[in-house]
């Protein structure tokens, strides 16, 4: 019985091990997280306060992630690019990308926003054409890492409207005979291109966990170690009771 006894309370103590560790593990990550939003945003701000940059100078820059962009030159219509599976309010749509030549000779994909998909998914939304020289204003973007895709995307030849799964720079570049810039310009809200308007943005209303939350996290994996470590000392100590007041007796 006293082996039992013994057995079971190593047990216990192994189990509260691995749930204090785990617990204290991630309120550790959740204090990470938070310092590396923080640092995040700080940079972000600062890369807000930067003058907008023209594609030569964002191409130059180690990382022109979030940079503000200003650009004039050249839709080409006759090559739009759609990416699937964007929603916006639980309707199905597309990201409408179009290459722009800008003045400097450079290409560069600019994210025009979001186009209903339609009831029929064979049949792709009209694209609105824009025609002329026009300067775009909007920030850049990456992905911060491959989108996910049953398989590797196979580009058709020959086939506009091109409607892909994600954004691959190197074979659209490769489709359209040009290099194209290994980033996108989302354009700003209520920004008018070629004097249509503009599609609905709503990457602008993207909002992003902060630090704080973060920290809020971390007090709560840290409430439940010390819970796991509370109610493992009552139990120990109401079982020690009992043990002793069996021998009394």
């Amino acid at each position: 019985m006293a082996t039992r006894t013994r057995v079971s309370a190593y047990l216990a103590l192994i189990a509260l091990f691995v749930v204090v560790g785990t617990c204290l593990r991630l309120s550790w990550w959740q204090l990470e997280r938070a310092e590396e939003k923080r640092a995040w945003l700080e940079s972000q701000q600062q890369k807000a306060e930067l003058p907008a940059a023209g594609l030569a100078t964002l191409l130059a820059s180690d990382d022109p992630r979030h940079r503000r962009a200003k650009l004039t030159g050249r839709i080409d219509n006759a090559h739009p690019v759609l990416l699937d599976n964007r929603t916006l309010n639980r309707v199905a749509g597309y990201h409408l990308l179009s290459p722009m030549l800008t003045d400097s000779g450079q290409w560069v994909l600019v994210n025009r926003g979001w186009l209903s998909r339609g009831a029929r998914r064979d049949v792709l939304p009209p694209i609105p054409a824009i025609e002329g020289r026009v300067q775009v204003e909007g920030i850049v973007y990456q992905s911060p890492g491959e989108a996910f895709v049953l398989k590797d995307e196979q580009l058709p030849d020959n086939q506009w409207p091109l409607r892909v799964q994600k954004v691959d720079f190197h074979a659209i570049g490769e489709k359209l005979g040009v290099e194209l810039a290994p980033f996108e310009i989302r354009v700003n809200p209520e920004l008018s291109l070629g004097g249509l308007e503009p599609l609905p943005r709503h990457w602008q209303d993207i909002t992003v966990m902060g630090p704080q939350q973060h920290k809020a996290y971390a007090l709560q994996w840290l409430g439940l170690a010390i819970a796991a470590m509370v109610i493992f000392l009552f139990a120990a100590t109401r079982a020690q009771k009992r043990r002793l007041t069996g021998k009394t007796q």
